[in-house]
């Protein structure tokens, strides 16, 4: 049984994802939290095989929990659950360790899919994030290589070395040392503050 817990500030959209997700005899909603500060709540007394996060909330937004979480070692597996592909705003919360998102409108069955997915310790990327990521005609700055970038925006998607090297065609080696050479160069000290800053800058 998958434990959820379900954070939706909207009370009719919460109880309708309630209900939805519940007809999974393998899905149970274990708890709900209508904003950051109750999310955050939960997580400090349950453990949850999955958060299912709302971005846009009062009081608590979804990157901030995301943020908090990471400050707090909690490495709970989250989907982002959104009305809209608000690609700055995904992408961070990718490189926040969000494991992808799915909208709010999309079939069931996808959604389901989506939360088996994330719990099995894939990602969940919809074309849209994709090729926003990988076709973004933004400048390529004079400190990165053309390779280097390229190798950025893989890690902006959230691909480990091993998954870059093959993307790229390039041995596992090389993109190391590809990693290395943009973490010093964007004066950061790991790929989440270098995927962050690189979002912030607009280089991806």
């Amino acid at each position: 049984m998958i434990s959820c817990l379900l954070v939706e500030d909207q009370n009719l959209v919460r109880l309708g994802l309630k209900n939805l997700l519940e007809l999974d005899k393998d899905l149970c909603v274990k708890a709900t939290a209508e904003d950051g500060i109750e999310c955050m709540k939960q997580l400090s007394v349950e453990h949850f095989d999955i958060i299912l996060l709302d971005m846009r909330m009062p009081k608590m937004g979804g990157l901030d929990v995301l943020k908090a979480m990471q400050e707090q070692q909690n490495h709970t597996p989250v989907l982002i659950i959104t009305t809209f592909e608000d690609c700055d705003v995904l992408v961070e919360a990718i490189a926040l360790g969000a494991m992808g998102y799915i909208l709010k409108n999309a079939e069931l069955e996808h959604l389901l899919s989506a939360i088996k997915a994330v719990c099995n310790g894939q990602q969940v990327l919809q074309p849209a994030l994709t090729r926003y990521l990988l076709t973004s005609s933004h400048a390529t700055p004079s400190t990165l290589t053309e390779k280097e970038l390229e190798v950025l925006k893989c890690l902006s998607l959230g691909m480990s070395n091993r998954v870059i090297a093959q993307t790229l065609n390039n041995s596992e080696g090389t993109i190391r040392n590809h990693v290395s050479t943009i973490l010093a160069k964007l004066d950061v000290a790991d790929r989440t503050q270098a995927v962050i800053k690189a979002i912030n800058e607009s280089l991806v």
